[in-house]
């Protein structure tokens, strides 16, 4: 299929045209950094794309002489720059036009996705994500088999019939046996704050992201409308997230449908029971650094609640890294891009794991399981060995 305007906004066609090409994107990619070619460029994305649409002789911003389709190969090296991307959003943080570089990212995904010029391992995503509701291509009848490896979970599972909150823990928590121990962590502080939850274990459908993620969106429809199915069946209030991306997909497609829903990621969660004091950690000595999730940080704005919760362990010392907050970088496994090229994720994180290191700390928390998995990954690799922690095991181990 042809690409249609309909996938961009008519701010999106003006700010094609915003770019000032001054290089502020270029410094923050954390792919460009890698790799160092024109297409993996924020700033020459967006002068490609422009190009494809004078080509195309569409959009009102665009001159309609000198037209020339762009050939089949053009179209797939433009791709392959798009989808060398994690969605991180650092290019957006640092462009002084002010250009909404994610949203762009995402529209010219779908548009890619449109054409069928995508990488084709996504299609691979989609199919696993279609059959088994999951993106890992699992059962999905394994998806809370990660409570059989528990000492003592209750008879029930944790999976109740009604609940005030309900723990969405995700695909990867739930498969992954590299970050299973973050469920398995939260669901034991949740337990000492007498916390009144559940899981949906099977019933727990993707949330979506990886589909939007590959420019996909349109067939994430379905697996919404089921787990607001599932939310509105147990009568939750609350739902709560490890998964930054699981999170920040809620927030943007799940909200504006069901309101009177809060949604929270666990360190706004843990914040709040410490504050109301059904938490209380004790003394734990130990220096730390943290590293802000993109999707957490950049793309939903929550800094204050980790470091929060990380304050308020008696004898922890935070030391933040040089890059921190809004500046903070990327773990390497988002937006897809293990699916579409894993060694460039892997070159991301350890890069960004190295960063991480001149905190000095002994360890690296984190408010991610994705982040957690990958620095995991990378501290495996590297000569200097530091422990990586979710905020949610180091909450654990501080109340234990």
């Amino acid at each position: 299929m042809g690409a249609n305007n309909r996938r961009f906004t008519m701010r999106q066609l003006m700010e094609l045209d915003a770019c000032t090409r001054c290089g502020e994107c270029l410094k923050a990619c954390e792919t460009y950094g890698r790799l160092g070619t024109d297409l993996t460029a924020p700033a020459g994305k967006l002068k490609q794309f422009r190009a494809i649409l004078m080509g195309e002789g569409r959009g009102i911003f665009f001159s309609r002489l000198f037209q020339k389709a762009p050939a089949e190969a053009e179209m797939q090296d433009f791709a392959k720059g798009v989808y060398s991307c994690t969605l991180c959003s650092r290019c957006a943080e640092v462009c002084p036009a002010k250009i909404d570089l994610l949203g762009l990212w995402f529209s010219m995904r779908n548009d890619l996705a449109d054409r069928g010029v995508h990488p084709q391992n996504l299609n691979t995503a989609r199919d696993a994500i279609v059959a088994t509701r999951n993106v890992v291509n699992w059962p999905n009848a394994e998806r809370a088999s990660w409570v059989d490896y528990m000492m003592q979970a209750p008879e029930d599972l944790y999976q109740r019939e009604t609940a005030e909150v309900l723990y969405y823990v995700g695909c990867m928590s739930s498969f992954s046996p590299a970050i299973q121990n973050i469920p398995q962590a939260f669901v034991q502080v949740l337990e000492k704050a007498g916390v009144d939850f559940t899981i949906l274990g099977e019933k727990e459908w993707c949330c979506g992201f990886p589909l939007k993620a590959a420019g996909m969106r349109d067939l994430a429809e379905e697996l919404i409308a089921h787990n607001i199915e599932m939310v509105r069946k147990v009568g939750a209030k609350t739902v709560i997230f490890n998964c930054p991306s699981c999170y920040n997909t809620w927030i943007k497609e799940y909200t504006p449908r069901m309101p009177d829903v809060e949604m929270l990621h666990s360190s706004q969660f843990i914040a709040r029971l410490i504050k109301d004091g059904r938490l209380r950690p004790k003394t734990l000595e130990m220096t730390v650094t943290y590293h802000d999730p993109c999707d957490l940080g950049r793309n939903s704005g929550v800094y204050r609640a980790p470091r929060e919760v990380i304050a308020s362990v008696p004898g922890l010392t935070l030391k933040e890294p040089p890059a921190t907050a809004e500046r903070a970088h990327c773990c390497g496994g988002g937006g897809d891009l293990e699916i579409v090229d894993a060694g460039l994720a892997r070159d991301v994180s350890l890069a960004s794991y190295y960063a991480l290191l001149k905190s000095g700390a002994e360890a690296i928390v984190t408010g991610c399981p994705q982040c957690t998995r990958m620095f995991r990954t990378s501290a495996q690799k590297s000569d200097n060995k530091v422990e990586v922690l979710d905020l949610t095991e180091l909450i654990l181990k501080s109340i234990e």
